[in-house]
């Protein structure tokens, strides 16, 4: 007896949506390509909503299929998600083999890598943003794939530097900041203002223009931050000051799970976990906040309370459009490179209430305006080159926004040379001159 299961996706052609599914036939390419329909909507769920909080049935929804059928191509929820992320590395490793294929110069090579994995007529992969949801050799498979393609476009800009065509630079800390930009450039999407039909394709140009030559109009400009991201830390209270002390034991709370978050994703970590790292029971825990959700409004709460100050801070210190941007970039690397830690926004918003994400909606997209306002502020004064600036403004969060996922705080680059070549990156761009 058949079962009848029909899937709607782009990505099946009409007979094979129309094809019929045999529990226990031999894999064949509709069944193979099923599967894939599967997978490109799992990405797209745990995108929006983080791995723990996806939902088979809204996955099964948008397939045309019952809940149950999807345990025809996949074993559990690990299953799924190791399927997924293994998917996404596949991906990136055939954008990097198609690049390392392109005639030219190894910047041309890496080019041709942004364009593929940018492509606008692709759904994104998933994000591999709760890589530590696995377990055992799934979490070993995903860790070892994913760091091959790192080590791979490394090499890349390593021969670049080796060819002439590109600078110099940190290979390590460029290598992930492009990642890092693809991870969030369709993910922004629904952050930022200015994500109009063309927006994707935007990026695209954008991105590949940032790389060959940044956004100074002068790339010798040099730069020197008037600011350090600790000025931003809450001096401890006084011992009598008990509204102070409470106010700094939740300061202790939100920072200690924003790290943990950031680093192992939202389903990653467990409130043991994090009551572990604090030295403390749930009991105490629960003193403070009701619940996980809270917790998780909170620390985006906190994390906008950072972003607006070091906006502020920006349009205060900087001399002009170009260096108000540049003490924005610095400031949000150093902010997870020195243990501010805000939570960032790769992780699923959508499992938050309603009101919470559109408050954290509206203040990501006046940061945005702050932002696209000092590089159109640039743009007037001469300091910064004709730029999308809509576009460009959402890179600079991809690169922050990937810090925890990779970075070690204790790593000597910390305090000022990864900021430093990051800010480089955008002065200067990549290209040798």
């Amino acid at each position: 007896m058949k079962s009848g299961i029909s899937v709607k996706l782009d990505s099946l052609t009409a007979v094979e949506a129309a094809a019929e599914f045999e529990p226990g036939e031999a894999p064949g390419r509709a069944q193979e390509a099923r599967r894939a329909a599967v997978l490109t909507a799992a990405a797209r769920e745990f995108n929006a909503h983080g791995v723990g909080r996806a939902s088979f049935a809204r996955i099964a929804r948008e397939l045309g299929l019952t809940r149950a059928a999807l345990y025809y191509y996949v074993k559990d929820r690990e299953d799924l998600v190791r399927s997924c992320y293994a998917a996404s590395c596949a991906t990136m490793a055939a954008d990097l083999a198609a690049a390392e294929r392109t005639p030219g110069t190894s910047l041309d090579q890496v080019l041709a890598f942004l364009r593929a994995s940018l492509d606008p007529d692709r759904t994104p992969p998933a994000v591999l943003s709760d890589v530590d949801y696995l377990t055992g050799e799934a979490r070993a498979e995903i860790a070892a794939a994913h760091g091959a393609n790192i080590a791979r476009l490394r090499a890349l800009l390593r021969a670049g530097a080796a060819d002439g065509s590109l600078r110099p630079c940190d290979d390590e800390a460029i290598a992930q900041a492009i990642v890092g930009v693809i991870a969030w450039a369709p993910l922004s999407e629904d952050w930022l203002e200015g994500a109009d039909p063309t927006y994707r394709v935007r990026t695209v140009q954008a991105l590949s223009d940032l790389i060959r030559d940044g956004v100074a109009a002068d790339p010798s400009r040099a730069y020197t931050p008037p600011i350090d991201a600790r000025a931003f830390l809450r001096p401890a209270p006084g011992a009598f000051d008990r509204e102070g002390q409470a106010k700094a034991k939740v300061e202790q709370i939100l920072a200690t799970a924003s790290v943990i978050f950031n680093k192992r994703g939202v389903d990653g970590a467990s409130l043991d976990e994090i009551t572990a790292a604090l030295g403390a029971t749930k009991g105490a825990f629960y003193h403070y906040l009701d619940n996980r959700i809270e917790l998780m409004a909170r620390c985006y709460e906190r994390a906008f309370d950072l972003f607006e100050a070091f906006a502020d801070a920006a349009e205060r210190l900087g001399r002009d459009g170009l260096e108000k941007a540049m003490i924005g970039l610095w400031l949000n690397v150093q902010a997870h490179t020195l243990g501010l830690a805000p939570l960032v926004q790769m992780v699923g918003v959508e499992s938050l209430p309603a009101a919470a994400r559109a408050d954290i909606r509206r203040r990501s997209r006046a940061l945005q305006q702050r932002f696209t306002g000092f590089s159109r502020t640039g743009i007037a004064e001469g300091v910064t080159r004709d730029v999308d600036v809509d576009a460009v403004s959402q890179l600079g969060a991809g690169v922050f926004e990937w810090l925890p996922k990779w970075f070690d705080p204790t790593d000597p680059r910390a305090e000022t040379a990864l900021p430093q070549e990051y800010v480089d990156l955008f002065i200067r761009g990549l290209r040798r001159r």
